[in-house]
């Protein structure tokens, strides 16, 4: 029997990764009784590295956009793409390759907000991302995350309240979280061998420490999921969804399939996170952005169509840690930008609408005459989550040094 303490005592809640036997899923977790849970489901999707949301969706007929930008990196003008319900009167059109996304802004399942990220100018991808899971504008010497200081603020219940959900391991909105778990698959979150195995181990994780109560949690989480027979029953998605198998997106539109598989499980899935990386496209980006897009729209799609019967449950968030430039490089990619945006999607979202404000891209209304500026706060967007969905009051604690302007409205 191998215990594998690598990835013990992660972030500041000792969040704890436990290997057993050859195969068996590593997974962190850090224990905690929980009472009176919340039926709400929020799914956090993090797009790391700087999707460029020019890219992405662009206000039709700007010439400062045109002027600006490789051809290759525009979004087409087509009335075909072409999103109603624009911002300050403007006309926008969505790439091509996220036609998926489009039926579900234009059936009213999803809104848009414009010109979203850290009021932080930063283009750092670490200290960008950093910040935005602990929920800060600037560094402090915390490590927590805020969806940790979230479950600080409630009593949660159920097997599983926080979940990461994919191969990145727990999310750093969960460091210090005594409730997260990671899991990378369903189907290897187990201990292979005789049963006898596991109960050497849960004699093993005897004891009140942060590692042997993460252990005996982890066991009893292994034992819930082997009492739902997640390995002799085939998963079959609902109502038409289909899941995007193609390599490049077949790790995120597995890890969205899982949560769908967990939730309906009734394992108690109140937040869930997942992350889409690879959106660094400093260099031929005419190549790699519209595939990654049309694997993020088809696989938002099919989880959201596969979700049906959770949606005026459910709301999704999906963002990056900041945009990227207006004006092209000489490599056919964009450099490190500010602003970018964020989908909102859910059976209670006031969606075929776009919320914020645009900033426009003359180079006077730029940020540092080259990037889109940001006009609303990443915040803001997580705040109307918590307080219009989870009727949480406590967003001072959750975001500290912050205090949330009026709400955009699309919850």
């Amino acid at each position: 029997m191998l215990i594998n303490r690598r990835n013990f005592l992660k972030g500041l809640g000792a969040t704890v990764a436990l290997s057993t036997l050859p195969g068996a899923q590593s997974f962190a977790y850090n224990p905690l009784h929980l009472k009176n849970p919340n039926d709400e489901i929020f799914v956090f999707v993090f797009l790391k590295g700087g999707c460029d949301a020019l890219n992405f969706i662009a206000p039709m007929g700007n010439r400062h956009y045109a002027d600006a930008r490789l051809t290759e990196l525009q979004v087409p003008e087509h009335a075909k793409f072409t999103l109603k319900n624009g911002l300050d009167g403007l006309d926008f059109n969505i790439h091509p390759k996220a036609s998926a996304l489009k039926e579900l802004y234009d059936s009213g399942d999803m809104a848009i907000v414009q010109a979203l990220g850290l009021s932080n100018g930063t283009r750092s991808h670490f200290e960008a991302t950093k910040l935005i899971e602990q929920g800060l504008a600037k560094n402090k010497s915390s490590a927590q995350g805020w969806m940790t200081r979230y479950f600080e603020t409630i009593s949660a219940t159920g097997t599983l309240p926080a979940v990461s959900i994919g191969n990145n391991g727990l999310a750093a909105s969960f460091n210090g979280c005594t409730q997260a778990v990671s899991i990378d698959r369903i189907s290897d979150f187990k201990v292979k061998g005789k049963p006898v195995l596991q109960d050497i181990l849960a004699n093993f994780y005897q004891g009140e420490s942060n590692l042997h109560l993460a252990g005996q949690k982890a066991l009893s989480t292994i034992k819930v999921l082997q009492s739902k027979n997640v390995n002799d029953t085939p998963y079959h998605p609902e109502h038409g969804a289909n899941y995007p198998s193609e390599w490049s997106i077949k790790s995120f539109s597995e890890s969205l399939q899982n949560l769908a598989q967990l939730i309906k499980m009734d394992t108690g899935v109140h937040i869930a996170t997942v992350e889409y990386d690879g959106w660094d496209h400093h260099e031929n980006q005419a190549h790699h952005f519209p595939k990654r897009l049309e694997g993020l729209s088809d696989a938002l799609a099919a989880f959201y169509n596969d979700m049906t019967k959770y949606h005026n449950r459910m709301t999704m968030v999906v963002m990056s840690e900041f945009g990227r430039r207006l004006k092209s490089n000489r490599s056919g990619g964009t450099d490190h930008g500010h602003g970018g945006l964020a989908l909102v999607l859910g059976g209670q979202v006031k969606g075929g609408k776009m919320y914020g404000k645009w900033p426009g891209l003359a180079t006077h209304e730029l940020n540092n005459n080259v990037d889109l500026d940001v006009t609303t706060d990443y915040r803001t967007v997580l705040s109307e989550v918590l307080q219009k969905q989870f009727s949480n009051q406590h967003l001072d604690t959750i975001f500290p040094d912050f205090k949330a302007p009026k709400m955009l409205g699309f919850l």
